[in-house]
């Protein structure tokens, strides 16, 4: 990249800066709007939504959302999984 596509890309950045924050804000409130079940349908619960607040309104919670719910179904899948049988070593 040449160093004017560089400053060219860091100032698209800053002026776009409050639109990815406004975004951000868009999806925070739609998300809160959701009851307990309405975000439990999506893989998400509120704590979820608390924790992606912690970052930053210029990436979209969305993303990190989406990870935390994949890997909340993840887990479920593994718990749901039988575990094969584990032979004894005590006995011999």
């Amino acid at each position: 990249m040449t160093a004017l596509g560089s400053a060219f890309s860091r100032l698209w950045r800053l002026v776009s800066w409050p639109a990815r924050v406004a975004e951000a804000r868009r999806e925070f409130a739609m998300l809160a709007k959701l009851d307990d079940r309405g975000l439990a349908d999506i893989g998400l619960t509120r704590q979820d939504l608390r924790d992606a607040t912690a970052f930053a309104l210029s990436k979209p919670p969305s993303a990190r959302l989406m990870e935390r719910a994949r890997e909340r179904e993840a887990l479920a899948r593994a718990k749901r999984r039988p575990r094969p049988a584990v032979r004894s070593i005590a006995a011999e």
